[in-house]
């Protein structure tokens, strides 16, 4: 609730502080007073923009500061805490401080709980703090995104809104998949092409490790063959032929032989010596016919030189587009073809994707058609008790309804409607407030149609036919009474004592039967002070509040308003 509100250098307030009680709070005094600088204020401090014209003094800033308390089980108190959480303002003893300061050249600061905010910030938080009523931008009723919300805290539905928002929630999440399946799906057959084109690539040539060497060794040899051929000859013609007439090298090794054997019997020392010579001479035979062997392979087939050439031409294209040897190309043609296999996987789950989407969807209508028929029936029992209560509240002639219908779109999703429905996270309605204040006229949206004073009653009529739904804290209703008089002043009075019996109540009024039953009187008055003009505020008790009352029953100094003063505050009392 609202503890108090201090105005410094603001408009006709000069240095102000105010303490408001729990239950109703009247603020009473003659028009022009400054009751609505205070309704300003508090707009100022639920988030509405501010302008330098407030500015009493130039030579220095108005300062606009409030003090609000909320016990542990005020409904917003869990909301408020997530949201101070999350924007990393302090938040000790449930308490809330909010400071606005204005300078005459128009800047201006704020700070919520003693650490700067921005506007937008300080809207999230006023919205849980104060519900303004009355002839001002911060109104509720004259907000459509908050229709819903109030259908739906007075609605006996908890479940069936939280079973849509499930679904709803798992809906979003796999439409969001398949958006990103979807704009992928072009790009990955794309890719899936290309990786089977570059795999049957590889496929074809058939590749083996240590090819490329293969190859090239070959080529080698090829290009070389007739030298090698050559020095095959003149070696093999060393060893067994000879030249111009002279003893091959193997005939004349075996002449030496002979006398190395007999070294060997002349020195019995050298008996090793024979069995090392003969062993060079097997080891140059055998090479003999190795190289005679070798010679005759070098023949070759220009054909085969002419594919071995085609072949490196091939695997040198192969490693310059998938890798630097043929290790490496066949390595990537593996990773390749574990990314397709991943890719045509991705085909089957985008399958699996939207049969589940669909079953999703079934889910969604089904509970989104059953929360409209919720809503529907929750907005004609509490049309029909607001009318009622407008009927009370002197707009006899009065009609209310809550409207509930489908928001339809061409982007929406068939249902059997004339047009696609279109479902969000809390549902598929719209819902508009509608009144209708003349008879026979059809019933208008709320923001059209009603003034400041019959919002405010309207807003007291809903307010009574919710009674606790509303979570926020504390009412502030401007000039409700505007137009209201005899019983239906006694009705209003006694329907507002009964709201602030839930919830804390602040109302600017010129009824004395509302003032009467303020659980705190405050007087706003004009004062002189040093020749100038300022507003003060002062709380009323026992006969100046009788006094109060006197006055605005018509005469402050009339024996009879003053009995009927009293005869209120008795009444109230009972």
């Amino acid at each position: 609730m609202l503890v108090s509100l201090r105005l410094s250098n603001y408009v006709l307030m000069e240095d102000c502080r105010i303490e408001f009680h729990p239950g109703l709070n009247a603020l009473t005094g003659e028009t022009g007073a400054g009751k609505s600088i205070l309704v300003d204020a508090l707009n100022l401090l639920v988030g509405e923009r501010s302008s330098s014209e407030s500015v009493r003094d130039t030579d220095r800033e108005a300062i606009i500061e409030a003090a609000f308390e909320l016990g542990p089980d005020t409904p917003v108190l869990e909301e408020l805490q997530r949201l101070l959480d999350e924007s990393g303002f302090p938040f000790e003893a449930n308490t809330i401080l909010i400071r606005r300061t204005l300078s005459p050249e128009g800047r201006n600061r704020i700070f919520l709980n003693h650490s700067q905010c921005l506007l937008k910030q300080l809207r999230e938080v006023g919205d849980l703090l104060l519900d303004l009523h009355g002839q001002h931008e911060h109104q509720s009723l004259l907000r459509k995104s908050t229709y819903r919300s109030l259908l739906d805290r007075w609605g006996d539905y908890d479940a069936v809104l939280a079973e849509y928002r499930r679904v709803y929630s798992a809906w979003s999440q796999i439409r969001r998949e398949m958006e990103e399946l979807e704009r992928n799906v072009r790009e990955q057959k794309r890719r899936e092409e290309t990786l089977r084109r570059q795999i049957e690539e590889i496929d074809a040539a058939n590749l083996r490790e240590g090819e490329m060497e293969a190859v090239e060794n070959r080529l080698q040899v090829i290009r070389h063959a007739e030298r090698l051929q050559e020095c095959c000859s003149a070696i093999v013609s060393s060893l067994c032929e000879g030249e111009r007439g002279t003893s091959p090298i193997l005939d004349e090794l075996n002449r030496l032989e002979s006398l190395l054997a007999e070294m060997a019997r002349l020195d019995p020392s050298l008996h090793s010596l024979p069995n090392t010579w003969q062993s060079a001479v097997i080891a140059l035979n055998e090479l003999s016919r190795d190289l005679q062997s070798y010679a005759q392979s070098l023949e070759y087939d220009p054909a085969e030189q002419e594919h071995l050439q085609q072949r490196r031409f091939l695997l040198r294209d192969l490693m310059s587009k998938y890798g630097a040897t043929i290790a490496e190309v066949l390595d990537f043609r593996n990773r390749i073809e574990e990314e397709r296999h991943h890719l045509l996987l991705s085909e089957e789950e985008r399958e699996q994707i939207q049969k589940k989407e669909q079953e999703l969807r079934e889910q969604l209508i089904r509970w989104g058609t059953t929360l409209h028929e919720k809503r529907s029936d929750a907005a004609k029992r509490i049309s029909h008790r607001v009318t009622i209560e407008l009927n009370h509240l002197g707009m006899e002639q009065s009609r209310f309804e809550i409207q509930v219908d489908y928001r339809c779109s061409a982007e929406g999703l068939e249902i059997g409607q004339t047009q696609p429905v279109v479902f969000g996270p809390w549902g598929a309605d719209e819902i508009e407030l509608l009144v209708s204040t003349i008879p026979d006229r059809p019933p208008r949206p709320l923001r059209e149609v009603a003034s400041g004073g019959e919002i405010s009653r309207i807003m007291l009529a809903l307010k009574c036919t919710f009674g606790e739904a509303d979570p926020v804290p504390t009412m502030i209703f401007d000039e409700i009474d505007i137009g209201v008089g005899g019983k239906t002043a006694e009705t209003v009075a006694e329907r507002m004592a009964s709201l602030a019996r839930k919830k804390q109540v602040i109302c600017v009024t010129h009824l004395p039967h509302i003032a009467s039953r303020a659980d705190r009187n405050l007087k706003v008055e004009k004062l002189e002070k040093d020749g100038r003009l300022i507003s003060a505020v002062t709380p009323l008790s026992g006969k100046e509040r009788e006094k109060e009352l006197a006055r605005m029953l018509g005469g402050e100094d009339s024996t009879a308003s003053q009995r009927y003063a009293r005869e209120l505050l008795k009444a109230s009392k009972r």
